[in-house]
């Protein structure tokens, strides 16, 4: 069974009619004053302005969701007669949108009166999708072994690594196929087109990248020859598709902005589904990049489960939405994405019969490793994210020797304090007893002398790739060491200042740092490397910035970077962050202000093949084996190594050219 919904606008009015599967259709029945197009205008941008903040509906947006429903299936109640006529089975609502200005309603957000998250997006009952006009013949396509997925990326970046992350727990089990990608120049419109002429054909192309529209046309962000961007309609690529993949390419995911937006021409998403492809899945708005990975992970994760044997692109959608309504606290992010439906049947793939096989293991060049745990040379041998602590032995005369003059500080003040207490806890009682300068002032007497950096430090910056690291130390060590043994890339460092972030470049095949008066828009984390400082201390120039000390420093001062920094930014950096696995070196899981570092970084779990290697003397394996203290629902590392931070400088490999 299924449900054909028909509105459109006749002036000022909104009508809507249905039918169920090839009956004949109702009358159209007007959904009143209170939703002319006016009022469900308002409602979309209301909709699209929590998604914006990350917010669930409010009061009033799910009062006017609840009413809206009610409009549209007033005096019918399809929904019951629908569903007691095919109990058990989800019930597919094919929305028939006739007019532009309804396109763009997020209609997925109505919501049953009287439930608070029954919204059709999520519907366990309901399975809502977007019709296409098409005279094209259409049945599901028999996949035999793994689903086929083409990437096609024109700027590479984050997003790209960010897929191929988020699918690779179905990669390895050989329900999917991860087929080479398309990158920068390899990306042009007419290489993508040579290259869905040959085999392996994709069953699913998944572009990332950006959308638009120019003069009222959808269009689609390519390469050129020189990899620079070029605007493609995106009808030029239906013809594509139309001509040479009708029997084959099923699924097109648009994993760009606004590739929902309606247009006077149709929006991209509906101008590709027209053409021969299943279905189009596409965003009505710009949405975050963790969004849209999770968005991706959770539809492929249903679409192509291995226990099935059939894929069912409105249940995997709405399995989808759920999902990101439960990872985003209710957000009305989750309608964001919708799929366009070119058939009757939202079932594209016909799984029986299908075999299964997981893909021979790939073999990396690691560095060689020498007494350390081989999980360490695995890690060294892929891009990691390293998370470098303070707590290494080389630092203890440094540290000692602060503490007893914060110790004798709080002597002169008559107030004393207990030997064991923590530093961040004893800076406190400094600050408030002495002051924030006088502190400032015994940190710099500590700090400030050219000490020698620790041996395993330029070891370390060797190993160190493109990407996004984070170090804890107060001294540049790491950035120094780093500029020296990578002077053709590009180097961003983020310092904690007592303004907020200051950002330094060292531009590739340069020798001076810059500070920036405003960041980039964005970085590319496969080319540049980002170092973030986030508890401050003395810049690669050696220019003091006071450091994060206290216990309020730590809570007040360690913000979310996408408050700080431009959201296009913060996006590849918190991406890379969240997909990379985690070289976390001398950190602690007792240590307060580790802690929350570890939360602010990692919202929602470390990445899994994350390792971490603890000085023995800390005794905390287990804790990190168990997840005691990590953030997001962690069950712990599989990989913890017990090794000091001394031990470590021939394990990331031999001397330079090695």
């Amino acid at each position: 069974m299924r449900m054909e919904i028909d509105l459109a606008s006749a002036g000022a009015e909104v009508r809507a009619s249905t039918r169920w599967s090839h009956e004949d259709r109702t009358a159209p029945n007007g959904l009143g004053s209170d939703f002319d197009v006016d009022a469900i205008a308002r409602f979309a941008d209301g909709v699209r302005a929590a998604a914006a903040n990350a917010r669930p509906l409010d009061a009033g947006l799910l009062d006017a969701a609840q009413a809206l429903h009610r409009a549209v299936l007033r005096g019918l109640d399809p929904l019951r007669t629908g569903l007691a006529a095919a109990p058990g089975n989800p019930l597919l609502v094919r929305l028939w949108l006739l007019d532009p200005k309804l396109q763009g309603v997020p209609w997925e957000a109505l919501c049953r009166p009287g439930e608070a998250m029954g919204f059709w997006a999520s519907s366990p009952a309901l399975l809502p999708v977007r019709g296409v006009t098409t005279s094209e013949p259409w049945q599901p396509r028999a996949v035999r072994g793994a689903l086929r997925v083409l990437a096609v990326a024109p700027l590479g970046g984050a997003g790209l690594d960010a897929l191929r992350s988020a699918l690779g727990e179905r990669i390895d089990t050989g329900e999917m196929e991860w087929l080479d990608p398309l990158v920068g120049p390899a990306a042009r419109a007419s290489a993508l087109f040579d290259r869905l002429r040959r085999e392996p054909i994709p069953h699913v192309l998944h572009f990332v990248g950006h959308g638009g529209q120019h003069h009222g046309v959808p269009v689609l962000q390519f390469a050129d020859e020189d990899g620079d961007a070029r605007w493609v309609p995106a009808e030029l690529l239906a013809q594509q598709i139309q001509a040479s993949l009708r029997s084959y390419l099923r699924l097109i995911v648009l994993e760009a902005c606004e590739g929902a937006r309606p247009s006077a021409f149709a929006s991209a998403a509906e101008i590709l589904a027209r053409t021969g492809v299943d279905a189009v899945v596409a965003h009505l708005w710009p949405v975050k990049a963790d969004v849209a990975r999770a968005c991706s992970a959770e539809l492929y994760r249903a679409l192509a489960a291995g226990s099935q044997n059939k894929g069912d692109v409105a249940f995997s959608m709405n399995e989808a939405r759920r999902a990101l309504l439960v990872a985003f606290d209710g957000s009305a992010e989750a309608f964001s994405p919708v799929v366009y439906l070119r058939g009757p049947d939202s079932v594209i793939f016909d799984f029986k019969g299908r075999k299964i096989v997981p893909p021979a293991p790939l073999t990396h060049a690691t560095p060689v490793t020498r007494g350390i745990d081989p999980a360490l040379g695995r890690m060294l041998g892929k891009p990691f994210s390293l998370l470098l602590g303070d707590r290494f032995r080389g630092q203890r005369p440094l540290i000692s020797g602060f503490r007893d003059k914060l110790h004798k500080e709080l002597a002169k003040a008559a107030a004393p304090a207990a030997p064991g207490l923590s530093m961040s806890s004893l800076a406190q009682r400094v600050a408030l007893h002495r002051g924030v300068p006088k502190l400032d002032a015994e940190f710099q007497k500590t700090f400030r002398g050219g000490a020698p950096p620790p041996p395993f430090i330029e070891a370390l910056a060797r190993a160190v790739g493109p990407g996004v690291h984070t170090t804890l130390l107060r001294h540049p060590w790491l950035e120094q060491a780093v500029a020296e043994k990578h002077p053709r890339r590009t180097i961003y460092v983020l310092h904690q200042g007592d303004q907020g972030l200051i950002l330094l470049c060292r531009e590739a095949g340069g020798t001076d740092w810059e500070e920036l008066d405003a960041p980039p828009e964005t970085i590319d984390p496969e080319q540049e490397i980002v170092l973030f400082r986030p508890y401050g201390g003395y810049t690669p120039e050696h220019v003091f910035a006071r450091p994060l000390l206290t216990e309020d420093d730590y809570q007040l001062s360690l913000r979310d970077l996408d408050g700080a920094l431009p959201r296009d930014l913060a996006n590849a950096i918190l991406s890379t962050l969240s997909y990379r696995p985690a070289l976390l070196l001398g950190m602690s899981v007792v240590t307060g202000h580790h802690r929350l570092l570890l939360h602010r970084l990692y919202p929602r779990g470390v990445p899994r093949g994350s390792l971490a290697v603890i000085d023995p003397e800390d005794a905390e394996r287990e804790l990190w084996k168990k997840g005691s203290g990590l953030p997001g629902k962690n069950e712990g590392l599989d990989d913890v190594i017990e090794a000091s931070m001394e031990d470590l400088a021939e394990a990331f490999g031999g001397e330079d050219g090695a």
